[in-house]
């Protein structure tokens, strides 16, 4: 099988930029980002990664989290999409992850990506968003947009401040935008003014991904402080709302606190929100949360039980190679959440009771 991959030739994720730095790489997986005053998308340390893949070689130093989840990787999907190799390492996919202002202080998530986590730990001096006049002018001036096929808008909440649709703007002003993918990454939490939804419309197409990881109080928890009957009712408003070129999906994260319950997710969206108003599906897609809370420190006996369950989350269960294989973070997942939940007061007991005695979570 070959190890090609698209992203390393044609992929570019930019992340934590200031009016001085930008933090850069080929993609959101990949364990490698170049830091410097400008974005060199030709960067040496780039060229060395492309040398290697051409090769047949994915270098575990960039690419172990691809590796690991082989067949539900970020790679695995780009080859869906990206047709013939191609080693011309021109821009195609553009990840834009550089605002971090959030309304919400997700249990999965952290102070890198979200204001209200630092709020609620009181970290200060911490980078929210750049100068965007200087950003457009000193960053993004330098790359070739002619060949772009997919932007990427991240957050952050991206629908909770106006520099997404900046981003939009300077890409129908210097781009192809009728050539372009759009894809954004929800909470949910907000609707889009008619403004903005103009603007979604003059590109090819658009994806809008909601991040659901459970319903009602399990929501709620997960995804704190949002409220679960506020989101429904937004995303029942999407559905009947969205712009004409666009197509919505669930992007839910398993992780050691929701793994059992995935399915409450898939009945609702069955139930709810299967068929846009143009009667489009309404996908749902199933990723791996990595680090404190993710698969990798789960015990044997909520790793039997989760196996033991009929006709679960399929297909997604069936391509879960990762379960258990760091129990040693265990320990520092329950403690984390002793401490989070004490600040909010807020149980894992009370909201998710199987998962907690499985963990030895006790109040």
């Amino acid at each position: 099988m070959s190890n090609y991959c698209p992203r390393i030739f044609h992929g570019l994720t930019l992340q934590n930029i200031s009016d001085k730095s930008v933090s850069y790489s080929a993609c959101c997986w990949t364990t490698h980002t170049i830091a410097s005053e400008s974005i060199n998308f030709n960067h040496k340390s780039l060229q060395e990664i492309r040398a290697l893949n051409q090769q047949e070689i994915l270098p575990p130093k960039y690419c172990s989290s691809c590796i690991v989840n082989n067949e539900t990787s970020m790679r695995s999907g780009y080859l869906q999409i990206h047709g013939p190799v191609t080693y011309d390492h021109s821009l195609q996919y553009l990840d834009i992850n550089i605002d971090y202002t959030c309304n919400l202080a997700c249990v999965t998530c952290g102070p890198e990506y979200s204001t209200t986590w630092r709020k609620e730990l009181k970290l200060k001096h911490m980078n929210v968003r750049p100068h965007l006049d200087q950003f457009f002018r000193n960053k993004i001036e330098s790359l070739d947009l002619s060949q772009l096929k997919e932007i990427r808008i991240w957050g952050g909440e991206p629908f909770l401040t106006n520099t997404h649709k900046q981003i939009l703007e300077y890409v129908v002003e210097h781009g192809n935008p009728q050539n372009i993918r759009l894809m954004y990454n929800t909470n949910g939490t907000r609707l889009i003014d008619p403004y903005t939804k103009s603007l979604i419309e003059k590109f090819k197409f658009a994806r809008i991904s909601f991040s659901v990881d459970g319903v009602d109080a399990e929501f709620e928890y997960l995804r704190y402080p949002a409220k679960w009957q506020e989101v429904e009712q937004n995303l029942l408003w999407w559905k009947d709302n969205l712009p004409h070129n666009s197509m919505l999906s669930l992007t839910v994260t398993a992780s050691l606190l929701n793994v059992l319950s995935l399915n409450k997710v898939f009945e609702w969206h069955q139930k709810n929100f299967s068929k846009s108003c143009y009667g489009d599906d309404i996908e749902i897609y199933v990723h791996q949360a990595f680090g404190t809370f993710g698969l990798e420190s789960m015990p044997p006996a909520m790793i039997t039980h989760l196996k033991s369950l009929s006709d679960y989350c399929v297909p997604w269960i069936q391509t879960t190679n990762i379960l258990g294989t760091k129990p040693h973070m265990l320990s520092m997942a329950v403690t984390k959440l002793h401490d989070m939940d004490q600040r909010r007061n807020l149980f894992l007991s009370d909201v998710i009771p199987q998962v907690a005695e499985f963990i030895g979570y006790q109040r």
